[in-house]
């Protein structure tokens, strides 16, 4: 579909309530209504958004400009990654680790996009090996249960708890240093107890960290700690 100028796709879907507006290397403008949804709206909704759509794009641009990283650092766990990229006939590109800290990047790595999104799949296993487990030790550590743990892409959020204990975690935690990430994980398994944003909510989370104000503040601006390459792969 089409609107000022802009191709984007749009898709239906039962668990959205709002309109959802997505931006990424792979696909562009992705477009996700509720089941039901009064189309004729979107244009109204499209340009009320129309700043922020233009500077995602402008970012996706740019970042198909840059060189593919040389190395990757994933802050939360103290790892550094080193990137080395082998020109193959093969069709799929393939994306190796060593026990070295070593990435080996196989097939057409002149694919800006598919270099990108190469390292997203294994960013997102990486964040899966690390992150539950670690949410797992800090739930113990302030007898805080939750039901279950899942590793998504988020645009927007950190992560996120459901009515039902369901915790999701943003892979792109691995970029935050390690403290922030402690603080997600305490913010989120407070929501188990409390869902909303309500005063008991914040008395909740300050008996598990006095500094909580301060790290909230610190959370809403750590977008810088995510290298530009994470938005032209992004694949979930």
């Amino acid at each position: 579909m089409r609107w000022n100028g802009i191709e984007y796709s749009l898709r239906e879907s039962q668990r959205a309530k709002r309109v959802i507006l997505k931006v990424s290397g792979r696909s562009g403008l992705d477009v996700v209504v509720p089941r039901g949804f009064n189309k004729r709206r979107l244009p109204e909704i499209l340009r009320a958004h129309e700043a922020w759509i233009g500077i995602q794009l402008q970012r996706v641009k740019e970042s198909l400009s840059l060189p593919a990283p040389e190395h990757i650092d994933l802050n939360a766990i103290g790892e550094r990654w080193q990137v080395q990229y082998r020109p193959t006939l093969a069709g799929r590109l393939m994306v190796r680790a060593d026990a070295s800290n070593q990435l080996r990047v196989q097939g057409n790595v002149g694919d800006v996009r598919g270099v990108a999104f190469a390292l997203d799949r294994w960013l997102h296993l990486k964040a899966h090996a690390h992150l539950v487990p670690w949410l797992r030790e800090v739930s113990r550590e302030v007898n805080i249960a939750f039901n279950n743990a899942t590793v998504r892409g988020q645009t927007t959020r950190w992560a996120s708890c459901s009515k039902l204990g369901n915790i999701s975690l943003n892979r792109n935690l691995l970029f935050l240093p390690e403290h922030l990430v402690r603080h997600v994980f305490l913010h989120e398994l407070c929501h188990v107890r409390q869902l909303d944003h309500s005063p008991k909510f914040w008395r909740l989370l300050e008996k598990v960290e006095a500094e909580y104000k301060a790290l909230e503040a610190e959370a809403r601006k750590a977008n810088h700690h995510v290298p530009q390459w994470v938005q032209l792969g992004r694949s979930r």
